[in-house]
């Protein structure tokens, strides 16, 4: 099959993925379909071992980041400074471990995604925490057992090996990424809790995601993924304004939306980031219920913590590295 080809598979394939995931979860009565239907689409994947891979580490990871989720929570109740001392570790060593040497890097990052996501889902109104956590646990790994399931019987043969993934950072670029990452999670929900800011679980999910080796690279990487969200947000309020009331219809919408995203998604350019956020914004905005939505107030909020968590990466990154060429100035011997 040609590559042109192939990729029209893929992308038909990791749709589909999302749409039977979106109705399994919907079958079993789960609170937020649009989880399940984000891990298929985020795991599914032209190279059917990367997909094995991802899929186990990922399901492994947010099982661990979720029992660490609870228990962190449990112990810092009430206690806002070691709420925040927690984020800080929590994003710190998240980070350090997504780019540090571990073959196991993917599972360490989603584990300190759900560890997030469950502690700061505690600093809101008092209910029932373990019910949440257990809720995306089921989201998540339905999305990942459909995907896999779809790629499996759906899926054309596997491909020559993939590329290798990038090495491990430099130990001074760890320590700086861990350092922005610990700061940015520490800052999302004090600015949420000053300003009343919308989706602080999504600022501080972003503020995690876009985070990259370099500033450049960040800021490069937040700029796509807020793309994205406004090209696959507009797709879906578009969409949704047709009035795809039933379900077949809707669901038709939803996974020929997502086909359009698809191929940029898997296609592996310099823009893939964009097919993925836009991939992603579209769910968030036809699938935030348990059926086709009436409004997309969900989906703007969750737009607005994408700004929100783009914004504290970068300009924590720039307000790092421009103390560190002053220091770096102020060591220099005068001539």
């Amino acid at each position: 099959m040609t590559a042109p080809g192939r990729l029209t598979r893929t992308g038909l394939v990791g749709a589909l993925s999302v749409v039977f995931a979106v109705l399994v979860a919907l079958r079993l009565g789960l609170d937020d379909p649009w989880w399940a239907a984000i891990s298929a689409w985020i795991v599914s994947s032209p190279d059917r071992r990367q997909l094995l891979s991802k899929a186990a580490q990922r399901t492994g990871g947010t099982l661990l980041g979720a029992v660490g989720g609870l228990g962190a929570s449990a112990a810092s109740a009430g206690q806002p400074v070691l709420q925040a001392v927690l984020l800080f570790g929590i994003g710190a060593y998240g980070t350090r471990a997504r780019f540090g040497p571990s073959r196991f890097a993917y599972a360490w990052f989603y584990a300190a995604i759900t560890a997030t996501l469950v502690l700061v889902q505690s600093l809101g109104p008092a209910g029932d925490l373990d019910a949440f956590a257990r809720a995306r646990c089921l989201e998540i790994v339905c999305g990942v057992v459909v995907a896999t399931l779809c790629d499996a019987v759906l899926g054309g043969p596997p491909e020559a090996a993939a590329p290798a993934p990038a090495g491990a950072a430099p130990a001074a670029d760890l320590d700086r990424l861990g350092l922005v990452g610990g700061l940015v999670l520490a800052l999302v929900p004090l600015l949420w809790a000053q300003f009343e800011l919308p989706s602080v679980v999504q600022g501080a999910i972003t503020a995690l995601v876009v985070l990259d080796r370099d500033i450049g690279a960040a800021r490069v990487r937040g700029r796509q993924r807020m793309l994205g969200c406004v090209l696959g947000g507009g797709l879906g309020a578009l969409l949704l304004a047709l009035g795809p009331d039933a379900l077949s219809l809707w669901l038709a919408a939803f996974g020929g939306g997502l086909l359009v995203f698809a191929r940029l998604h898997h296609g592996g350019g310099p823009d893939a980031y964009v097919g993925t956020q836009g991939g992603v914004a579209l769910i968030m905005a036809m699938a935030s219920g348990n059926g086709p939505p009436d409004t997309l107030q969900p989906a703007l909020d969750r737009l607005a913590g994408v700004v929100l968590g783009t914004a504290l990466v970068v300009g924590v990154s720039l307000l790092l590295a421009a103390g560190a060429r002053a220091r770096a100035a102020g060591a220099q011997p005068v001539a």
